[in-house]
């Protein structure tokens, strides 16, 4: 004999998903990444991708491949196609790190450090838009309760995420001053700046 369970839609247990926290910040985030993507894109022919990586070198060049997917929350797999257009393109170099032939290190070309300041334009333009009509105050208490937010799941389920990219944001304060000295600018991924 063959019983079959009906169940009813409403006596399942409702879920209002488009007002979770999580889904907010994730609808947020895909669209601000899509458009400093695309802005990245036509201004300066890079995508959003590596323009990641050219900000982890900005702040640190000549870091192995593994470190970078590390700071980005990147599996090595995903980074490595990234890091081949980029070379392509003349972005960066790849050398065979001396102490460990195993490893390669990445650094900027002076290509890349000429748009520099053309991808900081890009990255002020769209946090501008962004946070267009919120008054500071409002912007302070979101990037703070967004920070805790991260601790409090990334301490709790022991993730492993870098906490230092999360730190990162496009529109830091140093990134509105001269390109001229990369190695010593601290700049975030994406975001707002306190």
């Amino acid at each position: 004999m063959i019983s079959i369970l009906i169940i009813s839609r409403d006596s399942l247990r409702s879920y209002d998903f488009q007002n979770s926290i999580g889904f907010i910040i994730n609808r947020t985030a895909k669209v601000f990444i899509k458009a400093l993507d695309s802005e990245l894109r036509e201004k300066v022919g890079v995508t959003f991708g590596q323009w990641k990586v050219v900000v982890i070198l900005t702040m640190q060049d000549g870091i192995s491949q593994k470190e970078i997917a590390n700071r980005l929350g990147l599996e090595a797999a995903t980074l490595i196609p990234i890091i081949d257009n980029m070379e392509k393109k003349g972005l960066v170099i790849r050398q065979v790190d001396k102490d460990d032939r195993r490893n390669n290190r990445i650094y900027r070309t002076e290509k890349v450090d000429a748009l520099w300041d053309q991808m900081i334009e890009c990255a002020l333009k769209i946090r501008k838009i962004s946070v267009k009509n919120i008054s500071e105050n409002h912007i302070t208490i979101m990037r703070d309760s967004l920070d805790k937010i991260f601790e409090n799941l990334n301490a709790h389920f022991n993730v492993g995420y870098d906490s230092t990219v999360s730190t990162l944001s496009a529109a830091d304060s140093s990134i509105r001053s001269s390109g001229k000295n990369l190695k010593k600018k601290k700049v975030k991924l994406i975001g707002v700046t306190r």
